[in-house]
């Protein structure tokens, strides 16, 4: 039974970590419209990125699987 809670304590935090990369990408998105830095732009699709391909929680749950 711990086990398994830990196991939802990660997926939840991965959850979080993911909105939070979807957060930021779009404020560095909106940071390069706003002052044309390619910097803002690199990261912002990156973090997008990281959001696109970890939303699936199928991922997810296959990392934590592996991890354990």
């Amino acid at each position: 039974m711990k086990d398994n809670m830990k196991r939802n304590e990660k997926m939840e935090m991965l959850r979080f970590a993911i909105t939070i990369n979807l957060i930021i990408g779009l404020y560095n998105i909106f940071l390069f419209s706003y002052d044309k830095s390619i910097f803002n732009f690199m990261i912002g699709s990156l973090n997008i990125g990281v959001w696109v391909f970890f939303r699936d929680m199928k991922l997810i749950k296959a990392m934590v699987k592996k991890d354990k």
